[in-house]
């Protein structure tokens, strides 16, 4: 059996960790929130809470998901609300020992794999840079949710299907591109920041508005770094950028 590497030029996947902790502590409390999100997949133990208190904590679970969407790919977050800060406390660690040993993306599809007639061909034009990136959750069934221009939240089974991602994938980063081009040529403002001891270039990409490369000048590992972009498309100031590198160097785990 041959295998055939699945294209991910301009593509970044990886677990949506963030997504899957948060998933995690509401199946684990049976909250009535966020319906139209199917529940994780295998299912976990519940500990269902009394009515009033489930309620009450379903609301700061929307403000914590809806939080998500905010923040750089893969990133947990602790949510505000004392009560279900306390909750997350307790399940973190377990949640995320559950993500490891559950989503595992698979940069690589067989031959067996793929529907009959179906040829893989590359998504996008690889000399138009754009970033594109795609989190993976293992909730039950074939589900996506755009989070924006530059973000997809997708299941693993779907994940799992490359026909179903190529139809999902390849619009959308076409869309991207063709606003690329279309874009006034302008040079690349750059940032040299020192936040905390730890030192990183910031560059914007003038063809994709709202887009900035971070790289750890000094960090553990050379050339390591990350990348946003934000939903709205707009520019933000040094101070936001400090402050995605403050967030980026506390959520490193080596």
């Amino acid at each position: 059996m041959t295998h055939e590497p699945q294209d991910l030029r301009n593509i970044n996947v990886g677990r949506g960790t963030g997504f899957t902790v948060a998933l995690y502590v509401r199946d684990r409390l049976a909250l009535p929130v966020a319906d139209d999100v199917p529940t994780l997949a295998p299912r976990i133990a519940v500990e269902a809470l009394p009515g009033d208190e489930a309620a009450a904590l379903a609301a700061e679970w929307r403000e914590w998901w809806n939080r998500l969407t905010e923040v750089p790919t893969g990133r947990v977050v602790r949510p505000a609300p004392e009560r279900l800060a306390t909750v997350f406390d307790t399940v973190v660690d377990e949640a995320r020992a559950w993500e490891e040993e559950t989503v595992r993306p698979n940069f690589f599809f067989s031959e067996a794999d793929l529907p009959a007639g179906y040829v893989l061909e590359p998504v996008g034009d690889p000399d138009i840079p754009v970033v594109y990136d795609v989190e993976l959750v293992p909730v039950d069934g074939a589900w996506h949710r755009d989070l924006g221009p530059h973000r997809l939240l997708v299941s693993v089974r779907t994940w799992e299907d490359p026909a179903a991602m190529d139809a999902l994938l390849r619009p959308r980063i076409e869309r991207l591109q063709s606003r690329v081009g279309a874009a006034p040529r302008t040079a690349a403002q750059v940032w040299h920041l020192t936040v905390d001891g730890q030192a990183f270039t910031v560059n914007d990409r003038p063809h994709d508005p709202g887009v900035y490369d971070f790289s750890w000048t000094n960090g553990p590992i050379e050339g390591y770094g990350f990348t946003i972009g934000t939903s709205p498309r707009q520019p933000l100031g040094e101070d936001v950028l400090r402050k995605e590198i403050r967030d980026f160097v506390e959520g490193y785990e080596p």
